[in-house]
């Protein structure tokens, strides 16, 4: 035995076959794993090596230029759909971030001079608005709560109002 590997005689021939805006042109080795990997040529001109499975299952279907076209895409969906008076509604009702110390949009936690403090702000139409400190969470999570009632429904609800209207055209 020398040592080398030949393609096992079930190995899929992919080249000609296009997956997306990729067409397999050869073979180009195999991955540790001994997954075949094929040379590709993408639509946009570049070439691309790329994992057999993912072509077959459709998880690779380009070089890597359709991602600046989803990113653009779903960009200006969200200015053109999503946005009401300037507001870009999604970014509203997007979860806490996980790095949060308190685990709350809004709420800060400040210890100053030994005293610990919760201060609640909200940002619309680009303004923060401050809206206290208060001695416990609790407190400032219902004042934050009231904020966004106060602030955010209304976009929200004119957003719904918004495609209510546009699947009714």
């Amino acid at each position: 035995m020398d040592g080398r590997h030949k393609t096992p005689p079930n190995a899929l021939d992919l080249a000609g076959k296009r997956f997306g805006k990729l067409v397999a042109v050869e073979r180009s080795g195999k991955t540790k794993n001994d997954s075949a990997l094929w040379l590709c040529q993408c639509d946009c001109g570049n070439t691309a090596i790329a994992n057999a499975t993912s072509l077959r299952i459709g998880d690779t279907i380009s070089c890597g230029c359709i991602k600046k076209e989803q990113i653009d895409h779903a960009r200006q969906v969200l200015v053109d759909e999503m946005t009401v008076d300037g507001v870009m509604v999604p970014l509203l009702t997007k979860k806490t971030r996980s790095d949060s110390r308190t685990g709350h949009k809004g709420v800060s936690k400040r210890v100053r001079k030994g005293l610990t403090r919760y201060e609640v702000t909200i940002t619309v139409k680009g303004k923060r608005i401050y809206l206290g400190g208060y001695k416990n969470i609790e407190d400032a999570i219902a004042a934050r709560k009231a904020a966004e009632a106060q602030y955010f429904d209304p976009y929200i609800k004119a957003l719904q109002d918004k495609k209510k209207k546009t699947s009714l055209d």
